[in-house]
């Protein structure tokens, strides 16, 4: 089947042909879309493991109810073939991309497998216990203290597998091969899980390690450089794998807990260096609220949380901010009194889910936009080149004149 019309967000495609812009006296932009060819033999990797999203009509009766697709109005046959365009069309563009030099990076035209939700934020705030109630099983460790100090990408599949991260970035098809680039400290503290029987057949999740100051600043190592900073203190450029992750990301969500509303350097640093520009996917969310046993506990770390979010977000109006809690166990109390305001955290934790359960949606959104901003950069670096070509022949020959 072939989209005979369909126009997303700018983007024309029409008979095999992306159409870009033009609509107010831009450039009209129009790239040809790679016939389809027959699919290929994957060779056995990684990804035969991970459960691929797949349309209700090949799921068995039994469980078309719990597939999740990617919109009422997408079906996952068009959602595929718009995201195989975007990839062809990236690709297309890559070699001239080569012969100008341009800013684009190697393989930037290859993306993960499935769609996927990243987490960060402070330790102990919630994030892995967050993915255990999304996807219902216990897959994550939780704990007051810092547990974890790797990149987790937890996926569904047929059965339970665990692989450690030279296994995962050193698979191609899982798309995440240019991690490679960050050194071996952050291979060794990147790891792959693999559940069967998950309430998010559709979309991957990621942890990431808990933030946290370090005793060794910037400030009194006097370095510049904030990639020698987090070389020193994680081994690997921390802001920079975070900016990685963030970018392929379909959906962020920056935890804070009543402990640390915002008072972590880190985390602040984070938002400013590896979360700017992602506004339009980045959900802020103070967990743990149920914790606060009176009203002005809560007032006071929300204040606290919103001054410092201030301090490094350059606008007026602050983003929403998610106050929720995560359910306790049948029969087990929450340790605040705050009993009239549970109703609104369990509401607020709904409207979260509900946006995370969006990630394969999503994903045609980014794919469309990295793709235009892939494409807007690479002509803005054109037109550069050329114009300092076009003076740099104008000077030489008034030279030799």
């Amino acid at each position: 089947r072939t989209l005979t019309s369909a126009r997303v967000r700018g983007f024309g495609y029409l008979n095999g042909y992306l159409k870009i812009g033009g609509t107010n006296g831009g450039t009209n932009i129009t790239l040809p879309v790679a016939p389809s060819v027959a699919p290929s033999v994957a060779k056995p990797s990684l990804r035969r493991h991970v459960h691929r999203h797949y349309s209700s009509a090949d799921r068995p009766a039994a469980d078309r109810s719990a597939a999740i697709l990617p919109s009422p109005a997408i079906l996952p046959s068009i959602q595929k073939e718009v995201l195989d365009a975007c990839s062809k069309l990236h690709a297309n563009v890559m070699p001239l991309n080569t012969k100008i030099r341009g800013p684009l990076e190697k393989n930037s035209d290859k993306t993960t497998d499935l769609p996927f939700v990243f987490l960060v934020g402070n330790h102990s705030s919630g994030k892995s216990s967050f993915i255990n109630h999304v996807l219902g099983r216990r897959i994550q460790t939780a704990g007051v203290a810092p547990t974890d100090d790797c990149f987790t990408v937890v996926a569904p599949g047929p059965s339970d597998i665990d692989q450690d991260g030279p296994a995962l970035i050193g698979d191609p098809d899982m798309g995440f091969s240019n991690l490679r680039h960050f050194g071996p400290s952050l291979i060794h503290h990147t790891r792959l899980k693999i559940r069967k029987e998950t309430n998010a057949p559709g979309f991957m999740m990621i942890d990431s390690p808990g933030m946290i100051d370090s005793p060794v600043t910037q400030n009194t190592i006097g370095l510049s450089s904030v990639g020698r900073n987090n070389v020193m203190d994680r081994g690997y450029d921390f802001e920079g794998v975070v900016r990685w992750f963030a970018e392929r990301a379909d959906v962020i969500l920056l935890f804070f807990d009543p402990d640390k509303p915002g008072t972590t350097g880190e985390t602040l640093s984070i938002l400013v260096n590896s979360l700017g520009g992602m506004d339009h996917k980045l959900y802020i969310v103070l967990n743990k609220a149920d914790q606060f046993k009176k009203i002005h506990d809560f007032a006071r770390a929300y204040g606290s949380l919103c001054w410092n979010l201030s301090k490094v977000i350059p606008r007026k109006d602050l983003p929403r901010i998610y106050t929720m809690c995560l359910p306790v166990a049948v029969g087990e109390a929450s340790e605040g009194s705050l009993k009239e305001g549970l109703k609104d955290l369990h509401q607020t934790r709904h409207d979260v889910v509900s946006e995370v359960m969006k990630a394969p949606a999503r994903r045609i959104d980014n794919a469309i936009t990295r793709l235009g901003d892939s494409i807007n950069l690479l002509l803005m670096h054109s037109k550069l080149t050329r114009e300092t070509l076009k003076q740099y022949k104008g000077v030489m020959w008034r030279n030799r004149a």
